[in-house]
């Protein structure tokens, strides 16, 4: 019988999932500052209640899982850090977000996840990105439902979005989707039922969509090398699935949704060039501004850097050195922009990481992806369908989605994202994938009702053998 902590647990991860997109927006001014705070009361409540419930059922003791370890190992590093900081106190406050993803990696490595119950969850976060990539694409088109002031007004520009009132920022919807776009194929082939293929494809096309449509570079390139990764390495498995003619029907369908939005028509009266938006270089040269003062930063505080999340308190000390050099003399519109707000992010997350908490936290952090991706490498190499590769190359390449966009952004700091990227790590190191063909291409056939007592089983007839003469 199942323990009630373990279905507790894994209905609580499904509720996170699912409401961690909305957050709570009145009481905060912007949404992923809702988000953030929604999620780390949401986890910590959550997860005193379920190791509170397993130390009473005596099921308290987390089994070796060395990812899980080297994630402690580089938060713990991260909050060391932070005691050092000019304002340890802000340091250790903003590093309970670090400890709150690990929370969710602890409950995902303690739980006893079944491949379908894993598979549920992956679903889930597929199928609650693709309603705010439906959500994305209906405010490009003007279609916009808000609920109250979010504290971001409209940003109209060629090549954008309008600001997104559920994620605030066209980049962080993008950050919160792609990965559930390299999750789709692989959900796909393991699914069972037609109705939910039908469902899974379309979420995907509108993803796809979404992602094409946000303007957003650094997803554009994540997605289509990715997306062409697991195309050339599976694109041969595919004729292997017997593909109906409403599969034809509906990829005819997402073509002409496309067309709609590249081909000039009076039905989509807001459109983009991609050349105006790839040559916009004004943004570029605020995050090369950024990234100086970081790699002085880093400079000054070699080993444990300035603090977790301190990156914009230092800032305007390094700015004000840097002004006073006359070759930087030509950044100043950048501080003008800024208009006296702090800058919060780097705009790449691995020059951050090492301004903030140094090379000891940088080097924790590679060893936790390193171990990652390891696990799951000997993960692959057991599988024997390409159904089950299929899927967890996808996870992998979720994960991956995510640390390419941390070269340009900061998708690890963003509630969504991060809690994503925490998700992805903890079902990729505990799920037992399929080693079997998928149901769907087994036939199902009914069970022969067993022989009576009376009635003698039948002997196999074989072939007669020749008499010697």
């Amino acid at each position: 019988m199942e323990r009630l902590s373990n279905r507790f647990g894994y209905l609580a991860l499904h509720a996170l999932i699912w409401t961690l997109p909305l957050g709570l927006f009145p009481p905060f001014e912007q949404p992923s500052v809702s988000q953030r705070f929604y999620f780390e009361l949401a986890v910590t409540t959550v997860a005193l209640i379920y190791f509170g419930a397993c130390w009473v059922e005596g099921q308290l003791r987390l089994p070796r899982n060395g990812v899980l370890w080297a994630g402690l190992l580089y938060v713990a590093c991260v909050t060391v850090s932070g005691l050092a900081a000019r304002s340890a106190g802000f340091t250790i406050k903003e590093a309970a977000f670090l400890w709150c993803g690990l929370l969710v990696l602890a409950m995902l490595v303690h739980l006893r996840l079944t491949a379908r119950r894993c598979r549920r969850l992956l679903v889930s976060l597929a199928l609650i990105c693709g309603l705010c990539a439906a959500y994305g694409v209906l405010q490009y088109l003007g279609l916009d439902v808000r609920w109250g002031s979010l504290g971001y007004a409209p940003e109209i520009k060629e090549g954008r979005f309008h600001v997104l009132s559920l994620l605030g920022h066209p980049n962080y919807l993008t950050a919160y989707i792609g990965p559930a776009l390299l999750l789709c194929p692989g959900l796909i082939v393991l699914s069972a039922s037609i109705r939910e293929r039908t469902v899974l494809g379309a979420t995907m096309a509108v993803i796809a969509l979404c992602i094409f449509l946000s303007g957003t570079r650094s997803a554009w390139l994540a997605s289509v090398f990715l997306c062409g990764g697991l195309a050339v390495a599976f694109g041969s498995r595919w004729r292997s699935l017997s593909i109906s003619r409403q599969t034809w029907k509906a990829a005819l369908v997402v073509a002409g949704l496309f067309a709609l939005f590249v081909i000039p028509n009076p039905l989509i009266p807001r459109r983009y060039s991609f050349l105006a938006r790839l040559s916009e270089s004004r943004p570029v040269l605020g995050r090369f501004y950024f990234y100086v003062a970081a790699t002085r930063m880093i400079a000054e505080h070699p080993f444990l850097g300035v603090g977790y999340n301190n990156f914009g308190v230092e800032f305007w000390d390094y700015a004000a050195a840097l002004q006073e050099e006359p070759a930087n003399r030509f950044y100043s519109y950048i501080l003008e922009d800024l208009g006296g707000v702090r800058p919060d992010h780097v705009h790449n997350e691995y020059l951050q990481i090492a301004a903030e908490t140094g090379g000891l936290g940088l080097a924790t952090f590679f060893f936790l992806v390193v171990v990652f991706f390891l696990r799951l490498v000997e993960d692959f190499g057991r599988l024997r369908h390409w159904s089950g590769r299929l899927a967890l190359a996808g996870l992998g390449a979720g994960v991956v989605f995510l640390l390419m966009d941390s070269l340009f952004s900061f998708p690890l700091r963003l509630p969504c994202s991060g809690v994503c990227f925490w998700l992805l790590m903890g079902i990729g190191t505990r799920y037992a994938w399929p080693e079997t063909a998928p149901v769907l291409a087994v036939e199902k056939t009914e069970p022969k009702p067993p022989p009576s007592v009376s009635e003698k089983p039948e002997r196999p007839k074989g072939r007669k053998r020749p008499r010697k003469k």
